[in-house]
Formats: structure tokens, sequence, C-alpha cells
């Protein structure tokens, strides 16, 4: 039987230094120290563009051990999109380009091209054979679930099987999942009697592929699988398997096996992902279902027809992860618009620096949240953010003609949103939302509304027992409610929102006048007393920094007692260590702890990396209250709680009836530094 190991390192774009660094001593390094040590073993790597790029920076030993083991054999080099994305969330023009940046960035590297394919998350979809073979492979691995859900049965998975897209074949290998779950879990005499079992049933070809991180990076893995020897003991045993078990790359696998024939495969990815997929609801009676099938006995022959769930759906289930990705699309289109030939050579080195910036955006750890992903770590998404500023940014230098206002449906939610670009900020009002949801310093490549709203999980508590009240929309900027009367909330109160309108559509009207766009926001909804109006303009000057929203609230219905809140929101922009502060009527308090304070009329915040100021003014004093908001999120290492954001409210007591209004006016003022290159 031919045995192949492939194995996949990974860290994304913007991950702190101290993880890449952690990567290396505790798992990247013992791994191919313990292979390198062992001349016969063979196997199949794949390293992600965004790790390698820090690895020639930060450990150059270790690509020069790479190239050691690729020129010795040992080391089959294995290539995906050069910043690991999903490929099924790119537009087509991206995706094959991308694959062929990874292979000349290997080649260049290690003097060696690569073409064999991992697919980034197993997120298949049967278009994406003519893509992987447009970027020049031949072979990819995914999951036996996939083959499984193409009707297959366990017994035929032995050998790769072709299927084609567009006419262009493509060798498809499994990945089977009881070694997915044996290695490194399972003692190394039970792995090895697996092994031995599979080759003497006659097993043609078996194929282990998962993440290298389960060697060191895992909790107590580094403890279990490199100190107390259980890797070193595993390689050992593969050798002692004699003639029943020869260990290959994986291409050398698919070349010396025959195809056990065609075979369409219907979208899908790793079962855990499309359980994570679902909304909470979803996933509880998935669950339900699923220990309803093992308590009668029933699940081992029924799980290979258990299938839930689309990839796809994480874009509805954060709208902050969808905006992301819309606004990636956007850039994107935008400069294959412009007619963007093909470079000389595919090398990095060669590659426009703008290119790469959009293909880093399109990295997919942000985009996608389970026991992994990104979607709930602020500084993975901000550094897709600055990537994508810097990629749009280029588009203006490069020639392309600013539009100040586009009025477009960029999330595709059916309502079209105001996209307002200045030469300083990026401005994104979604009436769905009745708020501002991206305000992007272009000058320090920032998003400054990063945030994420706190919402409901399928692994949190329900009823009493959720972590905490959830959003009814996203944490965008002059967001509006209506407390209920009396003092202002106090630092440690919840705020009670008693109105309809966060998270509620408004209706939009967006002109562009000399030297602003203005954007009309209007709703009525409940409010304490009866029902309120609430009409706001949202006015973003095309010269300097400084955006406004003018507020008239008045009593649709009834007489209003309430306090009438605005809320703005900030992502939380720090790097490994927080730091910086909040200034309110002479008094500094630290961020992210923030502060509060009463009639004030002006707060300042600064955030030191990147460096960015925020002055907030309000034509009226205002009661302040400014406090960071946390979110609960799962993870390999067990629950975290994770500032998201920084919530500022400026409230007012309100009492309204008939013809009476209130009016303010809330000003934004943004200074961030010039981002670095």
């Amino acid at each position: 039987m031919k045995l192949s190991l492939v194995l996949h390192a990974h860290q994304p774009p913007g991950n702190y230094d101290s993880v890449f660094q952690r990567a290396i001593d505790t798992c990247y390094g013992p791994v191919l120290d313990l292979i390198e040590a062992r001349p016969t073993l063979r196997v199949s790597l794949h390293c992600s563009g965004s790790l390698l790029e820090w690895v020639v920076e930060h450990a150059p030993d270790r690509i020069d051990q790479i190239r050691r083991m690729v020129e010795a054999r040992q080391v089959e080099l294995v290539a995906a999109g050069m910043y690991e994305p999903v490929l099924s969330l790119l537009p087509r023009h991206d995706r094959a380009p991308q694959i062929r940046t990874h292979r000349a960035y290997l080649q260049r590297l290690f003097g060696a091209d690569a073409h064999v394919g991992w697919l980034t998350e197993r997120v298949w979809e049967p278009s994406l054979a003519a893509d992987l073979v447009d970027g020049g492979l031949d072979t990819v691995v995914l999951d036996d679930r996939h083959l499984l859900s193409a009707g297959l049965l366990s017994s035929q998975l032995d050998a790769p099987f072709l299927t084609e897209s567009q006419g262009k074949p493509l060798r498809v290998a499994a990945a089977v999942e009881d070694l997915r779950m044996a290695i490194p879990w399972k003692p190394v005499e039970q792995v090895a009697d697996l092994l031995r079992r599979k080759a003497r049933a006659g097993v043609r070809l078996a194929v282990y592929a998962d993440d290298i991180e389960k060697f060191g990076m895992w909790p107590g893995t580094y403890r279990d699988v490199i100190r107390r020897g259980w890797l070193a003991r595993f390689f050992d045993a593969l050798t002692a398997l004699g003639d029943d078990v020869e260990v290959v790359p994986l291409g050398e696998a698919a070349e010396a096996v025959p195809s056990a024939g065609r075979v369409y495969i219907p979208d899908g990815t790793y079962p855990e992902m499309l359980e994570w997929s679902l909304p909470p609801a979803g996933q509880r009676a998935f669950r339900e279902a699923r220990e309803t099938l093992e308590r009668r006995g029933l699940l081992g022959r029924t799980s290979p027809f258990l299938r839930v769930g689309t990839y796809l759906q994480f874009l509805a289930k954060y709208p902050e992860v969808n905006h992301l990705h819309k606004r990636v699309l956007d850039v994107s289109t935008r400069a294959a618009t412009r007619g963007r030939r093909a470079p000389s050579s595919w090398d990095p080195q060669q590659v426009p620096p703008a290119q790469l910036d959009l293909w880093r955006a399109q990295a997919n750890c942000a985009y996608w949240h389970g026991l992994f992903g990104g979607a709930y770590l602020p500084h993975i998404r901000q550094r897709l953010w600055y990537h994508l500023l810097r990629a749009e940014r280029a588009l203006e230098v490069a020639g392309e003609r600013r539009r100040v206002l586009r009025v477009l449906d960029l999330d595709a939610d059916g309502t079209d949103e105001a996209l307002i670009t200045t030469e300083d900020l990026v401005v994104a009002v979604a009436p769905s939302e009745g708020a501002v949801v991206e305000i992007s310093d272009r000058r320090a490549a920032v998003n400054l509304v990063d945030t994420l709203a706190r919402r409901d999980e399928g692994y949190h508590g329900t009823g009493d027992d959720a972590p905490y009240p959830y959003d009814r929309g996203r944490r965008g900027c002059f967001v509006d409610r209506f407390l209920p009367p009396g003092r202002a909330p106090g630092r440690r109160t919840p705020i009670e929102d008693a109105g309809d309108f966060e998270g509620r559509p408004y209706a939009m009207d967006a002109r562009r006048r000399r030297g602003a766009v203005d954007v009309v926001l209007t709703r009525e909804g409940d409010a304490p007393g009866g029902r309120g109006r609430v009409e706001k303009t949202v006015s973003v000057a095309e010269a300097g920094r400084e955006i406004e929203a003018r507020y008239r609230v008045s009593a649709a219905e009834g007489a209003l007692d309430a306090r009438f809140a605005v809320e703005l929101n900030f992502g939380l922009l720090f790097a490994e260590h927080p730091a910086g502060e909040l200034v309110v009527a002479g008094r500094t308090f630290g961020l992210p702890r923030g502060g509060a304070g009463r009639s004030v009329d002006e707060c300042v915040l600064r955030m030191t990396e990147p460096p960015v100021t925020l002055r907030i003014e309000c034509t009226r004093p205002a009661d302040l209250d400014v406090r960071p908001v946390e979110t609960l999120s799962r993870s390999e290492g067990g629950y975290e709680r994770t500032a998201q954001q920084l919530a500022v409210l400026l409230s007012w007591p309100l009492r309204l009836t008939g013809d009476e209004s209130f009016a303010t006016t809330v000003r934004l003022s943004v200074d961030g530094a010039e981002a670095e290159a």
C-alpha cells in the first residue's frame, strides 16, 4: 500500500509576530527536523505564501532546510492560492493567477515546481477543476466526504478519480477520515495497526492530509506530540512497517495508482465546517438529530449521507464579513476592468504590489468562524482591510477616475447603499441598518468601523444562559437608540434599547452637492411613549476628514418620554499590545477600558498602532459613555472573550409631543498617519 502524508502549514497575513515565531519553535521547526533526520521518509508539504514571506524575513534557515529536503526528494511541494484564499469566494480572474504566483514563489525559493494542489479549507465547487488546471495543477486532495457525497463508497476511495470542468481534467485523491481522526490522537501502535490492516486488506493508496499545526500548535500537542515523542515514534513506526506500506508523496502516488474513473463532486467542505456554517438554531437541531442517530446505533452507517450547510452561508451569518468580501470583489472587478495584463513572470517580485495587496485581502481566515477561523479576531480582519485599502488607492494612482458618490447594491442584499469616496475617506452608508458601516481612512489604510456585532452562536447558552444581550444590527456609526427615560446608563449598567431603530431599515436619499455628499436617512418606529420619527443627514465633505450627522427627532404618535442616544462604534485599532487614551472634559482614561462624562460637547480617542485620532463633537452637550464591547467565541483553545469595538454613546433626555422636535449635530473628525509600506 502506498501512504501519502500531505502536511499543510499556514499563518494568515496580519497575525502577530509572536504567533509566527511560536509556530516555528513549537511546530514547523521540530516537524521539519524530525523528517530531515529520516532520509527515507518522504512527504508532501504545503506552506502558504503569507507564512513563507514571514519565514523568508525572520527564519531564513528554515527556507534553506526545506530547499535541502526538496533537493533530496524528501519533500514534494504543494501549491494553492498564494495567500490561502477560499477559491470559491474569488472572482474567476483571481483564482488561477493566485495559484500561478504561489507556484512561481515556490520555484524561486526551493528550485522546484508544484503540480499537486491544496484546496483551502477543502472548500470545493465543481467549477474549480478548471481554475486549478489553469493554475498549473494536475492533482488535488479532498476529504473522503467530498467523494462519498457523490455516491461513492469508502471501499472505492483507494485510488485517485478524475473530474473535469469545461473539458479540463483534474485528478482528485481522497484523504481518509479514519487517519485524520487517528493522527496524532491515538497511540502510535494503534495507528500503525490501522495502516497494516489497510495494507493487508488490499488498499492501494491511503492519504492523510491535514494541518501540520496538530503536531505542536494545538493545545497540548507540543507536549504530547513533540516533547513526549509521539511524532518521532510515528515516523519510526512507518519505517518499521516495511514492505506493507510505502510512504511516498501524493504526486508520485497519483501517477503510480491507476485512476478509478470519472466522478463529478458536489460542492462541499469538511463536515465540521459545514456544521459551523449553519445558523445557530440549525446547528442545535443538527446536533440533536445526530445524537438521536448515535443513540439508536445508526450514526456510523448514515454519517456519509448526512450533509448540511454550505461554506458561503458565513456571508449571511456575519454581515461584516459579507461587507468586506463585497468590497474586495468590487475593487478586484474595477482592477480587472482596467485591462490588467498578465505579468511577464508570476513570481511575486514581478507581480504589481497593488495586485499582491488585493490578493492578501482575499486570505481566508477572516471570512469564517468555527473552532478555527478569524472572523472574531480583530487584528486578522484589520490586516485584510489594510491591504484592500492600499489596493484601492493604487487604482487611482494608476489613473482610475474617482467616483465620489456611488449608489449601488454593494452587499447584494437587494437594497442600494451609498458609497462615498473622497481623497481621504471611504464612507459606506447602509439604509438596511440605518447607519454608517464603514469609515476607512485611506491614508492610514484602516477601516475605523471594523467591528463585529454580538450575535448568537450555536455553542452559546440559550435564554437566561446566553452570554449577553444580542445586537439587532451591526455595530456601526450613528446608530440611533431610544433608552428608557431617566438618568444616563452607568458605567456598569447594560445599555437597554427600548426603541425600534437599531438595525432596522431606513429610507435613503443620497445626493451630491457643492463640496459634500448628503445622505438623508429617515425612519418611523416605536419609542417609549409612542412612535418616533428620526431624520438624519449624514454629510461627508469632499475636502477634509469630517463626517457629520444632523439629527431631527419628532413624535409621530403619542408623547415621547425617553433618552435619545447616538452611538458610534469604532474598531479597536491596536497591535498585539493595546495602547491609547480617551480624553473627556480634561480627564484622561486608558483604552480599551473607556470612561464617561456628563454634559460634554467633545471627546477625543487616540489609538497608537496605527496612530489614529478621532474627535467627536456635538452641538448639544450630551451625557457620554465609552466602553469596550466584548464577544464570546470558541477556538481550539477554549472560550475567549474578545473586545471587538469601543462604543461611544451620546445621550440626551427627550420629551416630545405634537409638533415639538429635537435637533442636534454630531461631528466626527479623523486624523490618521500615512500607512507604512
